[in-house]
C-alpha cells in the first residue's frame, strides 16, 4: 500500500529460537526483497506447541519504506525523455562515440 509517508508492506518472519529471532529473519528477508524498511509494527505473534512446548514461532510484521525524494519528478523526467527518436532522447554526455 501506498500512503503520504511512504509504501506499507507486510512479511512474515518465522523461526524455531524465539519470537526476536523471527522478527530478525523477516527484517533480513525483507530488505534483501525490498530495501531497508525505516519502521515496523508486529501485528500477530503465533507458535507451534509440540510436548507441552512451543517448537516455532511466526511474527506479522507490518512495515514502512520511506518514498524516494522527488520520486514522481523522477517518472516525470523518464516520461518526458522517452518522446522522440532514440537520438533526441540521448543527452550529448550519454552518447556512445567509437
Amino acid at each position: 500500500m501506498v500512503s503520504a509517508a511512504g509504501i506499507e508492506r507486510q512479511i512474515i518472519g518465522t523461526s524455531n529460537v524465539s519470537v526476536d529471532d523471527a522478527i530478525e529473519r523477516g527484517l533480513t528477508a525483507a530488505h534483501i526483497k525490498y530495501g531497508a524498511p525505516t519502521w515496523f509494527n508486529v501485528g500477530n505473534v503465533r507458535g507451534i506447541i509440540h510436548n507441552g512446548r512451543v517448537t516455532h514461532y511466526e511474527v506479522t510484521l507490518e512495515l514502512g519504506f520511506d518514498l524516494p525524494e522527488r520520486a514522481h519528478e523522477a517518472g516525470d523526467y523518464f516520461r518526458s525523455a522517452c518522446r522522440g527518436s532514440p537520438l533526441q532522447r540521448m543527452r550529448p554526455s550519454m552518447d556512445v562515440r567509437y
